[in-house]
């Protein structure tokens, strides 16, 4: 003898629901690829769904995605790009050298805050963002560090602020604090204190003043500097100076030529070997 299953309206609306589900979802897999709609299903309210069209149309998160993806496909060249021809190893040159202002590179050293040593004929600006995980990569390898260390008397660098804050938007808060802490307590302490931003995944401004007190800063000095207009238009101003290079992502970096102000852009967390290339390039002058 068999007995027939009753089944509910819950049972019935259940299953119409999950047919439905893997229809819809069917649906999105095979006709609906478009990733501003996939960004509807994440996002889920009107508000929100705003603040995502307004990110994928701005013009420094297609400049960032851009960056990266390029930085994508030069990774999977990187093996690629040197070639041995008997006992000599040439390397692909992925930068051109072109002519810079002698006396605006003095003016940006004067100003900003030298690692390494100060008569050095190079000198490798790093335009950078606390927030950007290729900047974080790019410190964590020590990659600039080791060049000063294996080229003492040539190699120096200068760290300039270029926060993204459409990406990062705590990121400014901490370059403000960066400008504070070298401005009133000097190179050393402002190398320092960058050591602790990386170490961070958000700011705020009690954490940046945490980290400014923990290196022995005065708070009230700090915090005093911290949101100043004049500290502001600091950071507003290497943002700019940086732009004014072609510099519009993260890392951004410069190998300056002090004896003539030519300079080479390596744009990305590229590794030692390519700016030991743009190093060997200008000494061998």
């Amino acid at each position: 003898m068999t007995i027939a299953k009753k089944y509910t309206k819950m049972d019935i609306a259940f299953i119409v629901l999950l047919v439905l589900n893997v229809l819809f979802g069917i649906y999105i897999a095979f006709f609906k690829r478009d990733a501003l709609w996939l960004e509807t299903l994440k996002v889920w309210w009107a508000d929100n769904m705003k603040l995502a069209v307004q990110l994928y149309e701005s013009d420094v998160y297609k400049e960032q995605q851009s960056s990266t993806l390029q930085q994508i496909l030069d990774s999977m060249w990187q093996t690629d790009t040197t070639a041995t021809t008997g006992t000599t190893t040439t390397t692909t040159d992925t930068t051109t050298a072109v002519a810079g202002d002698a006396a605006k590179f003095a003016a940006i050293e004067k100003d900003g805050y030298i690692k390494g040593n100060k008569d050095a004929r190079i000198t490798i600006i790093e335009y950078s963002d606390m927030l950007c995980p290729y900047c974080k990569r790019h410190y964590d390898a020590q990659t600039i560090e080791n060049l000063i260390k294996k080229y003492p008397k040539d190699v120096n660098m200068v760290f300039r602020q270029m926060p993204l804050p459409q990406l990062h938007p705590t990121a400014p808060i901490w370059a403000q604090g960066a400008v504070c802490v070298g401005k009133l307590w000097g190179a050393d302490k402002f190398y320092q204190y960058l050591t602790k931003g990386f170490a961070l995944d958000e700011f705020t401004e009690e954490n940046v003043t945490a980290a400014a007190v923990s290196l022995g800063i005065n708070k009230a000095k700090f915090t005093s500097c911290l949101t100043s207009e004049e500290t502001i238009a600091t950071v507003n101003a290497q943002v700019q100076e940086g732009q004014s290079f072609g510099i519009n992502w993260t890392p951004g970096n410069m190998v300056v030529d002090n004896t003539d102000g030519t300079y080479t852009v390596i744009a990305g967390a590229y590794p030692t070997e390519t700016f030991e290339a743009e190093i060997t390039r200008i000494l061998a002058k």
